[in-house]
């Protein structure tokens, strides 16, 4: 009798720890210094991107005996400045924090995108938070009291800081496993 009850209650704690789920908290999220070092460090990563693969394009049409270049400043011209900068940029965002979860300015800085479990974000969410970056005066809606821009808000994303993130998702689940004997598990 005593083993059954013994057996239930490792199930029953075993269930609870399947059970948990982590959820990201506000002490976590990336100082608003951070994140607009992050942005001016994007800003420099997109320009230089678009200069060097413009460059690329020039050797390449040059080598190849291709007129690429000529497309290729067709289409910078019809998109003008902004636009051109804008479509990299859509296209550097989506890529990196699609594939790495951060861009090279999070790399920089330590923080990472994340869902509200501190997970990497799908690819759904990402391009939601992408799109979002074209919003008139959504780089200024940081002033807002949640401490989040309104691509994170929008596409239910946060930025945080990785270390600090990873030690509490291992406090968490560590604080969870409180009371259960490694052989049970």
């Amino acid at each position: 009798m005593l083993k059954l009850k013994l057996e239930k209650y490792n199930n029953q704690i075993k269930s609870n720890l399947n059970n948990s789920i982590y959820v990201i908290e506000k002490k976590l999220l990336t100082s608003d210094r951070d994140r607009f070092v992050n942005c001016i460090l994007d800003f420099i990563f997109i320009v230089v991107a678009m200069f060097v693969f413009t460059l690329l394009i020039i050797i390449i049409g040059n080598i190849l005996q291709f007129s690429i270049y000529r497309i290729w400043t067709e289409i910078a011209i019809s998109l003008g400045i902004p636009g051109f900068y804008l479509s990299f940029s859509m296209f550097y965002y989506l890529v990196l924090e699609w594939l790495l979860g951060r861009s090279i300015g999070k790399f920089i800085t330590g923080s990472t995108v994340v869902n509200k479990n501190g997970l990497k974000p799908g690819f759904g969410e990402i391009c939601i938070r992408t799109l979002c970056r074209l919003i008139p005066f959504d780089a200024l809606s940081f002033l807002g009291k949640s401490g989040r821009i309104w691509h994170d808000s929008l596409s239910n994303t946060y930025v945080v800081e990785k270390k600090a993130l990873e030690e509490d998702i291992k406090m968490f689940y560590e604080f969870n496993l409180i009371g259960v004997q490694e052989t049970d598990l």
